[in-house]
Protein backbone atom coordinates (compact mmCIF):
# COMPACT_ATOMS: atom_id res chain seq x y z
CA UNK A 1 0.00 0.00 0.00
CA UNK A 2 1.34 3.49 -0.76
CA UNK A 3 2.01 6.06 1.71
CA UNK A 4 -0.13 9.28 1.58
CA UNK A 5 1.96 12.24 2.03
CA UNK A 6 -0.12 15.65 3.14
CA UNK A 7 1.65 17.42 0.39
CA UNK A 8 -0.53 15.00 -1.58
CA UNK A 9 -3.90 16.86 -0.19
CA UNK A 10 -2.40 20.62 0.18
CA UNK A 11 -0.82 20.93 -3.51
CA UNK A 12 -4.47 20.96 -5.09
CA UNK A 13 -6.16 22.77 -2.03
CA UNK A 14 -3.39 25.74 -2.53
CA UNK A 15 -3.52 24.99 -6.20
CA UNK A 16 -7.25 25.74 -6.18
CA UNK A 17 -6.82 28.48 -3.82
CA UNK A 18 -4.84 30.14 -6.27
CA UNK A 19 -6.63 29.41 -9.01
CA UNK A 20 -10.02 31.14 -6.98
CA UNK A 21 -7.97 33.79 -5.49
CA UNK A 22 -6.59 34.96 -9.70
CA UNK A 23 -10.25 34.38 -10.65
CA UNK A 24 -10.94 37.05 -7.91
CA UNK A 25 -9.17 39.64 -9.04
CA UNK A 26 -9.99 39.09 -12.77
CA UNK A 27 -13.15 40.06 -12.15
CA UNK A 28 -13.12 42.89 -10.06
CA UNK A 29 -10.51 44.31 -12.57
CA UNK A 30 -12.92 43.65 -14.90
CA UNK A 31 -16.01 45.41 -13.36
CA UNK A 32 -13.71 48.01 -12.55
CA UNK A 33 -12.48 48.88 -15.75
CA UNK A 34 -16.19 48.40 -17.56
CA UNK A 35 -17.77 50.95 -14.53
CA UNK A 36 -15.08 53.44 -15.63
CA UNK A 37 -15.51 53.07 -19.57
CA UNK A 38 -19.24 53.47 -18.80
CA UNK A 39 -19.02 56.58 -16.51
CA UNK A 40 -16.88 58.04 -19.73
CA UNK A 41 -19.18 56.92 -22.45
CA UNK A 42 -22.11 58.24 -20.09
CA UNK A 43 -19.74 61.70 -19.72
CA UNK A 44 -19.13 62.27 -23.35
CA UNK A 45 -22.85 61.01 -24.21
CA UNK A 46 -24.16 64.29 -22.95
CA UNK A 47 -21.50 66.69 -24.37
CA UNK A 48 -21.21 65.10 -27.54
CA UNK A 49 -25.29 64.96 -28.10
CA UNK A 50 -25.64 68.90 -26.96
CA UNK A 51 -22.92 69.63 -29.62
CA UNK A 52 -24.57 67.77 -32.44
CA UNK A 53 -27.86 68.86 -31.41
CA UNK A 54 -27.08 72.38 -31.70
CA UNK A 55 -24.64 71.82 -34.89
CA UNK A 56 -27.93 70.30 -36.63
CA UNK A 57 -30.00 72.90 -36.23
CA UNK A 58 -27.13 75.52 -37.62
CA UNK A 59 -27.08 73.31 -40.77
CA UNK A 60 -31.06 73.89 -40.86
CA UNK A 61 -31.34 77.24 -40.61
CA UNK A 62 -28.50 77.90 -42.84
CA UNK A 63 -30.14 81.05 -44.48
CA UNK A 64 -29.23 84.61 -44.97
CA UNK A 65 -29.14 86.44 -41.08
CA UNK A 66 -30.89 83.47 -40.04
CA UNK A 67 -28.26 82.73 -37.52
CA UNK A 68 -26.52 84.74 -34.39
CA UNK A 69 -25.37 84.73 -30.71
CA UNK A 70 -26.93 86.70 -28.36
CA UNK A 71 -28.61 86.29 -24.87
CA UNK A 72 -32.23 84.92 -24.39
CA UNK A 73 -33.89 86.08 -20.51
CA UNK A 74 -30.24 86.51 -19.36
CA UNK A 75 -28.91 83.42 -20.40
CA UNK A 76 -26.47 83.24 -23.64
CA UNK A 77 -27.79 81.45 -26.66
CA UNK A 78 -27.66 80.75 -30.47
CA UNK A 79 -30.85 82.04 -32.10
CA UNK A 80 -32.17 81.29 -35.51
CA UNK A 81 -34.77 82.75 -37.15
CA UNK A 82 -36.92 81.26 -39.85
CA UNK A 83 -39.48 82.83 -42.31
CA UNK A 84 -43.15 80.87 -42.74
CA UNK A 85 -45.26 83.02 -44.95
CA UNK A 86 -44.99 86.76 -43.33
CA UNK A 87 -44.51 85.60 -40.57
CA UNK A 88 -41.03 84.86 -38.40
CA UNK A 89 -40.66 82.57 -36.00
CA UNK A 90 -37.38 82.68 -33.50
CA UNK A 91 -35.71 79.49 -31.82
CA UNK A 92 -33.52 79.64 -28.90
CA UNK A 93 -30.99 77.12 -27.70
CA UNK A 94 -30.08 77.64 -24.40
CA UNK A 95 -28.78 76.69 -21.34
CA UNK A 96 -31.38 77.01 -18.06
CA UNK A 97 -31.62 75.38 -14.93
CA UNK A 98 -28.78 72.79 -15.53
CA UNK A 99 -30.41 71.96 -18.73
CA UNK A 100 -29.92 72.51 -22.80
CA UNK A 101 -33.47 73.67 -24.11
CA UNK A 102 -35.03 74.78 -27.37
CA UNK A 103 -37.99 77.60 -27.54
CA UNK A 104 -39.85 78.22 -30.80
CA UNK A 105 -41.88 81.01 -30.83
CA UNK A 106 -43.45 84.10 -33.00
CA UNK A 107 -40.52 86.69 -33.22
CA UNK A 108 -41.91 89.32 -30.75
CA UNK A 109 -43.74 87.00 -28.49
CA UNK A 110 -42.86 87.13 -24.86
CA UNK A 111 -41.83 84.30 -23.59
CA UNK A 112 -39.64 83.09 -20.25
CA UNK A 113 -36.09 80.74 -20.03
CA UNK A 114 -38.48 78.31 -18.41
CA UNK A 115 -40.55 78.22 -20.91
CA UNK A 116 -38.44 76.28 -23.27
CA UNK A 117 -38.54 72.72 -23.76
CA UNK A 118 -35.91 70.35 -21.85
CA UNK A 119 -33.50 69.00 -24.42
CA UNK A 120 -30.68 67.44 -22.15
CA UNK A 121 -28.72 67.90 -18.69
CA UNK A 122 -25.82 69.67 -18.93
CA UNK A 123 -23.97 71.58 -16.83
CA UNK A 124 -23.20 75.23 -19.47
CA UNK A 125 -23.56 75.69 -22.93
CA UNK A 126 -21.94 78.90 -24.74
CA UNK A 127 -22.16 79.77 -28.39
CA UNK A 128 -19.96 82.90 -29.70
CA UNK A 129 -19.79 83.99 -32.99
CA UNK A 130 -15.33 83.75 -33.28
CA UNK A 131 -15.99 85.81 -37.11
CA UNK A 132 -18.35 86.46 -39.38
CA UNK A 133 -20.25 83.22 -39.97
CA UNK A 134 -18.04 80.82 -37.61
CA UNK A 135 -19.78 79.93 -34.41
CA UNK A 136 -17.63 78.24 -31.33
CA UNK A 137 -20.31 76.14 -29.27
CA UNK A 138 -19.17 75.00 -25.81
CA UNK A 139 -21.06 72.48 -23.82
CA UNK A 140 -20.15 71.70 -20.19
CA UNK A 141 -21.41 68.60 -18.39
CA UNK A 142 -22.62 67.64 -15.40
CA UNK A 143 -18.92 66.45 -13.94
CA UNK A 144 -17.73 69.89 -15.42
CA UNK A 145 -15.86 68.59 -18.76
CA UNK A 146 -16.23 71.01 -21.32
CA UNK A 147 -16.78 69.89 -24.87
CA UNK A 148 -16.33 72.70 -28.02
CA UNK A 149 -16.80 72.44 -31.59
CA UNK A 150 -17.18 75.18 -34.50
CA UNK A 151 -19.51 75.68 -36.55
CA UNK A 152 -19.73 77.92 -40.15
CA UNK A 153 -22.14 78.67 -41.84
CA UNK A 154 -22.45 78.72 -45.73
CA UNK A 155 -24.84 81.75 -45.74
CA UNK A 156 -24.43 85.38 -44.83
CA UNK A 157 -26.45 87.97 -43.95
Amino acid sequence: MKKRHIIDLLFPIALFLVLAVSALFLVILAANVYQKSVAWEESNYANRTCLSYVTEKIRQNDVNGGIEAGTFDGEPCLILRQSFGESTYVTYLYNYDGQLCELFIQEGTSMHAADGQRILEIKDFKVTEQEEGIFRISCTDKDGQETVTYAAVKSRA
